[in-house]
């Protein structure tokens, strides 16, 4: 779908919600964001190996983007329809991407105050972490770069059937999800062929919840998990995920090539703890451990197989299952094991400045991001930020492509 065409459906979906408003209340608004990214690349890292291989070498690499992001709903005594798109082009030195796609596109019934069924394309938000989320099973993952960024959903049908009390216990809600997967349907979530049946169970007891989940087998192996978030005080909250997969299959490879896959049961967790101040001051601390990572010595076999493949008079077919590697679940993020996650935030009048740091508690390789928000007007604004990888070469951070990353931000809401 051209660009031309993408806008004209959205300005025809924009205008539809403006003639439904005549009769019925509803919203519509988005943004307009412009990025500017430098790049400093690290040449002898086994990303940069992989992500480079067979194009000219260069020690820097500058990215534009453009993205506008159109959100709308209305509303009747029983209905709500809603949408979220995305429209995006990116530019760079290696060649130019487009996305035209809609994020969200669903309807919900609400014929009692009890009882909610939703249908179409949503993104469901399991779990209580804030940059990655053990039970988030039917859900893409989110961006630990940039949590807070709107992901795309997967069409699904699910539904809330909710419950109060005046004990303890003031409410339970349940919610059951059906997930199809198909040739032409929520290709992404797995293998095809299969009605992938999830559901979570929410108890909240007012300063304490507790969540349970389950994801029956079928285009992904089974999972079960459960969440827990209790405020101690109105500004000190301590949440916890935990999930367990069936069979995981890990894709390994040794340093000369020869591919295996090892299949076992994986459990993972995080431990979290999140405290606001008065003065608008927040601080996120994260232990995350993922038993569907790899191991350091595993992750050290693909640097090695990597390494090996850059030889000159290597075997391309080396390379090859080196970049396929990497463009699986090496290349992916929480690819190790144990991590360590920091976040501190104060807000002062227009200025929110704030700073990020991740380790990998394996291999000791971290990530740091100080960033900058700056609200020039209620519409308008301006997000920069500076990001520092550290770590040997056989490391998760310090094998990635770039060693160095400034981004600039401009946007506009309305």
């Amino acid at each position: 779908m051209t660009h031309g065409i993408t806008l004209a459906a959205m300005l025809a979906l924009a205008t539809s919600c403006s003639a439904i408003a005549q009769i019925k209340p509803y919203e519509f608004g988005g943004y307009v964001e412009t990025t500017f990214t430098h790049y400093q690349l690290h040449r002898d890292s086994a990303f940069y190996r992989t992500e480079f291989a067979g194009q000219p070498q260069r020690a820097t690499l500058d990215r534009i983007a453009a993205t506008l992001r159109l959100a709308g709903s209305a509303r009747g005594d029983e209905w709500r329809l809603r949408f979220q798109s995305r429209t995006a082009m990116e530019n760079d030195q290696l060649g130019r991407d487009t996305v035209n796609r809609f994020d969200e596109l669903a309807a919900s019934w609400k014929p009692h105050p009890d009882f909610t069924l939703d249908a179409g394309k949503m993104v469901l938000k399991w779990g209580k972490g804030h940059t990655w989320n053990p039970v988030a099973f039917v859900e893409r993952p989110k961006d630990p770069s940039d949590p807070r960024l709107p992901r795309e959903g997967y069409t699904l049908l699910s539904a809330a059937v909710s419950r109060e009390f005046t004990g303890a216990l003031e409410s339970i809600t349940f919610n059951p999800v059906l997930l199809p997967v198909s040739e032409n349907v929520n290709t992404a979530f797995g293998k095809s062929g299969h009605l992938n049946a999830a559901g979570k169970l929410l108890l909240d007891f007012g300063a304490t919840d507790f969540g349970f989940y389950r994801l029956n087998s079928g285009s992904r192996a089974g999972r079960c998990g459960a969440d827990f978030s209790h405020h101690v005080t109105s500004d000190l909250e301590v949440y916890g995920e935990w999930a367990r997969i069936q069979s995981q299959d890990f894709r390994l490879a040794t340093p000369t090539g020869a591919s295996m896959t090892r299949t076992e049961a994986a459990t993972s967790y995080l431990m979290g703890l999140q405290y606001r101040t008065q003065r608008r001051s927040s601080f996120i601390v994260e232990l995350h451990h993922n038993g569907a990572g790899y191991s350091s010595g595993e992750f050290g076999d693909f640097v090695a197989l990597v390494n090996n493949a850059s030889q000159p008079g290597a075997d391309g077919a080396l390379m090859a299952r080196a970049i396929k590697l990497a463009d699986g679940g090496f290349g992916r993020a929480k690819a190790m094991q144990n991590y360590l996650y920091f976040r501190a935030t104060h807000t002062i009048g227009a200025a929110t400045p704030s700073i990020r740091f991740t380790v990998n508690l394996q291999d000791g390789s971290y990530s740091i991001t100080p960033e900058l928000l700056y609200n020039i007007r209620s519409h308008w604004g301006v997000r920069a930020r500076f990001t520092v990888l550290g770590g040997g070469p056989a490391t998760e951070y310090g094998g990635k492509y770039y060693s160095r990353r400034a981004e600039v931000r401009m946007h506009f809401h309305f």
